[in-house]
């Protein structure tokens, strides 16, 4: 079923963006998909809750842009092929990696593409792009030429966040922050004027000592204030550094001294600047170390760091280790540790954009709206500009050839982009400014240069001026809280430099999907769910359904139950409409019609009951739209389902079953209304069994093409009193059901008479052959409560009472409570009095017993015959036999 309407669909370019439409546009900036490997489930529930907003905004009117998009630059794809071909990048030719990487991702994003089809996402192939391609690429290119002329973009020999598994430098954006523990080694540095002088400093990084240049104490710290101003020798190496006071310094953290290297994190960093230190380089591009750490020299790392420690602890330089706990950075795609290189660098300055992004977001519409903090937090803590350049080979390249001479960069004009400076000829035969031979550059940019233009792609920035005018701003950008920091960011500011606007009026925050136990999904953890395994058995729309209970912003564990649950909606929906539609099956679209519109004008009196499901259809219908407005998909689906289970299925169907062949106009009217309307406000979450409905019972009398392009419901009736009659309608039958199951009555079985007693019997007068039919019952009256009598019925014994006090004379007390000729008198003489007194002629005396040790027993007679009753609101039910 699923496969036929998925033909359907892109048989009739159902979900196809119309450039030339009338309609006003909806833009989504739907998240390009890495092409490094399928789908998981938590790509499944987040491209799905798009797919909501998609389908949603169709059936409100509006001419709806998501694009079928795929992002295919970048390390992901890089490390992915360098594992699957057991291959280092550096390794092999330039080009015939690249070859590698475009082959690799070709076949991830078909796959991807059968996946997302599967999952009946309504995505848009007509508007299709891939980031790797030469027309999405040049607009790259574009957009760094212009922020250059802006005086944006500027190269710098300074100290980034390197990757030296990757050889790269990364942003501040693409270090993650990974709880670690590592060696705190307390080791001796020598006074350069007394060599039996030593100083205990405690370091993380013993294979920096090759290029420490400075110690620092605390000015405050009294056990090292003669030491300030002297010098001290580095174990191992040596080397005489000067000995500093500096309030930054923490006294409780290992000795209280610290030695000052390049570059072991952030805080020597500023250390470096402050007192003006030599940007030593101790470990290369590839974290192996260099000639300045002599006999250790090659060595990676790891290696060098247990070698130095080896060596001292020979030499006694190693006074103890300790386990320490650090927040170490991390590469955010293979989560080697970073290192702080001073390297030539492309930047793009954004530390004084603070308060423009800042502002920008505040006319952000944000769902959840407290996601807008963590944008704040992040611009608020940057301290460096965006490192842009990258030493890889997958991306797009930097459109620069430099001058060997005097360096002077040489950027192409904007007509002669897309270009490959590792191939291209530069724009000028010889450098501008001196004459010198031009170099193309081998770099390329961050992929998020890349990513953070796609509002631009969609609304056809520099290609069709009117239309980009018409779709930028782009409606919503949905994306994932953990990118906050890249995609969000970036593109804000890459709107603002390059537009003076910003990107998108609405942000849509979508959570993690975690595996069933609630942790991190992870494949190497053998944790990771493939949607597609659960699809086999279920199909899409169950899970589909499982993605509409995940609250926006928030992570949620994947859970098996409500894609069962979804199974049970969609079977549920498939059945209750085959009986709604026999109401009307079978009638001539055109006197169909006429009969909707002869009880929409109030030719045809409508039932309490029919009165209240339609009001509590148009109440849903409110709920739903609100709730989908603000893009809250769980309380939607809830509302909806609620309704379609909880008041449809299991009270008005029970309720009109007996008029579904009767060609009643009212009828028909109700059961049509609703019976559309149910799959119409399901269609944005399970559009395969919506679909069928639609086709099967509906399409021959409204005339769209497919539920996805036909109308979103609109209420139809508020009538509060109304309401409330029919309410009290559903209220009879369901009392009388609840009697008969808690009797062990079948529900089919047939009942005797039933009184209806009341004070408004008007109210209920049409609905007494709705009540008769469902409930089985003989005959139905309206009847006034003159006739209904409660009489006493004689005293039941409370054994826990009377017992204790008179067990052994139990048996003459019974005797006298059951004695059929005075148990009456003392019925009554006990409700009137809550005590009596008699003899029970055992010998004992008499007995006085209380309202706690025996009960009145009363009965309801109608007509002098005994009945059962129930009360209903203000309403008697009297059940004869």
């Amino acid at each position: 079923m699923e496969t036929r309407w998925q033909d359907f669909w892109e048989k009739e370019s159902i979900y196809r963006f119309d450039p030339s439409s009338d309609k006003p546009p909806f833009t989504i900036d739907n998240p390009p998909r890495y092409a490094s490997g399928p789908l998981h489930a938590g790509h499944a529930v987040h491209y799905t809750h798009i797919d909501f907003v998609a389908r949603y905004k169709r059936m409100r009117g509006y001419n709806v842009m998501f694009p079928l998009c795929f992002d295919v630059n970048g390390m992901p794809i890089e490390v992915r092929v360098e594992k699957k071909y057991g291959i280092h990048m550096r390794e092999y030719d330039r080009h015939e990696f690249i070859r590698l990487c475009e082959e690799f991702a070709s076949g991830n994003i078909e796959e991807m593409t059968r996946q997302f089809r599967i999952f009946g996402e309504s995505m848009d192939p007509s508007v299709y792009y891939q980031t790797d391609a030469k027309y999405y690429r040049r607009l790259t290119q574009i957009s760094f030429i212009r922020l250059f002329k802006q005086g944006r973009i500027y190269k710098a020999n300074h100290p980034v966040n390197w990757c030296p598994r990757c050889g790269t430098a990364l942003a501040e954006s693409e270090v993650e922050y990974r709880d670690n523990i590592t060696k705190l080694n307390t080791i001796l540095f020598t006074a350069a004027n007394d060599p039996e002088k030593k100083v205990e400093i405690a370091t993380t990084r013993p294979e920096l000592l090759c290029t420490c240049q400075l110690v620092a104490v605390h000015p405050d710290d009294e056990r090292y204030r003669e030491l300030v101003g002297t010098e001290l020798l580095t174990p191992v190496f040596g080397r005489k550094v000067p000995v500093v006071a500096d309030e930054a310094v923490e006294r409780d953290y290992g000795s209280g001294v610290v030695m000052i290297c390049t570059i072991g994190d952030k805080e020597d960093l500023r250390w470096v600047f402050k007192y003006g230190l030599k940007m030593e380089k101790g470990i290369d591009e590839h974290g192996r170390m260099t000639e300045l750490a002599g006999p250790y020299q090659g060595m990676d790392l790891k290696e060098a760091r247990q070698k130095i420690i080896e060596d001292m602890r020979k030499e006694g330089i190693l006074v103890k280790q300790e386990d320490n706990p650090q927040n170490v950075g991390t590469c955010w795609r293979c989560h080697t540790n970073i290192e702080f290189l001073q390297v030539p660098q492309w930047f793009l300055k954004i530390l004084d954009m603070k308060e423009e992004i800042l502002r920008m977001s505040d006319e952000i519409t944000w769902w959840p709206d407290f996601m807008k903090v963590r944008l704040r937090e992040w611009v608020e803590s940057l301290t460096w500009d965006w490192v842009i350049s990258r030493q890889r080979y997958f991306a797009t390249p930097i459109p620069v050839w430099e001058c060997t001479a005097c360096g002077k960069p040489h950027l192409p004009e904007e007509e002669q982009c897309y270009v490959d400076p590792t191939l291209d000829p530069p724009p000028v035969p010889v450098c501008t400014e001196c004459g010198g031979e031009l170099k193309g550059s081998e770099e390329v940019f961050d992929t998020w240069m890349d990513s953070s233009i796609t509002p631009l792609y969609n609304t056809f920035w520099i290609r069709d001026e009117e239309m980009f005018s018409k779709l930028y701003p782009m409606s919503l950008r949905p994306q994932s809280h953990d990118i906050i920091r890249t995609w969000a960011f970036y593109s804000m500011v890459r709107g603002k430099k390059l537009t003076g606007k910003r990107p998108w009026d609405t942000i849509m925050m979508g959570g993690f999907i975690l595996a069933p136990d609630g942790t991190p999904m992870h494949a190497s953890k053998g944790n990771a769910v493939d949607p597609l395994e659960y699809h086999r058995i279920y199909g899409a729309d169950p899970i589909r359904f499982y993605a509409a209970t995940c609250t926006l912003g928030k992570d949620h564990p994947f859970r098996i139950k409500d894609v069962k649950r979804g199974s049970q909606v969609v079977r549920k929906l498939y059945n209750m409409e085959k009986l709604m539609s026999r109401a009307f099956s079978g009638i001539e679209p055109a006197d169909l019609l006429a009969m909707l519109e002869s009880v929409r004008k109030g030719h045809v009196e409508l039932k309490p009951a029919d009165i209240w499901i339609l009001h509590r259809y148009s109440r849903t219908v409110e709920e739903a739209t609100r709730s989908a407005d603000t893009y809250q998909f769980d309380k939607v689906v809830r509302a909806v389902v609620d309704f379609m289970w909880l008041e449809v299925a299991d009270h008005y169907l029970e309720l009109v079953k007996g008029r579904l062949d009767r060609r009643d106009p009212g009828t028909i009217y109700t059961l049509y209304t609703i019976g559309l309307g149910i799959p119409k406000l399901l269609a944005p979450f399970l559009p395969h069994i919506t679909e069928e409905v639609y086709q099967e019972h509906y399409r021959r009398f409204e005339g769209a093409k497919s539920i996805h392009i036909s109308r979103w419901p609109r209420p139809v009736m508020s009538d509060e009193e109304g309401e409330r009659i029919g309410r009290s309608v559903v209220d009879i039958i369901a009392s009388i059901r609840r009697h008969k199951s808690e009797n062990k009555i079948p529900l089919g079985a047939d009942m005797g008479a039933i009184r209806l007693i009341t004070d408004s019997p008007e109210e209920l007068e049409t609905s007494l052959e709705d009540i008769r039919s469902t409930i089985k019952a003989r005959d139905v009256t309206l009847e006034t409560s003159e006739e209904l009598r409660e009489v006493l019925d004689g005293l039941d014994p409370v054994f826990s009472e009377l017992g204790p006090r008179y067990r052994t004379r139990m048996r003459s007390i019974l005797r006298v409570l059951n004695d059929p000729t005075r148990k009456i008198e003392l019925a009554e003489e006990l409700d009137r009095e809550g005590t009596i007194t008699f003899d029970p002629e055992d010998g004992g005396g008499p007995v006085t017993l209380t309202s706690d040790m025996v009960k009145v027993r009363k009965r309801w007679t109608f007509r002098g015959r005994s009945v059962s009753h129930l009360t209903v609101g203000n309403l008697i039910v009297v059940l004869e036999e």
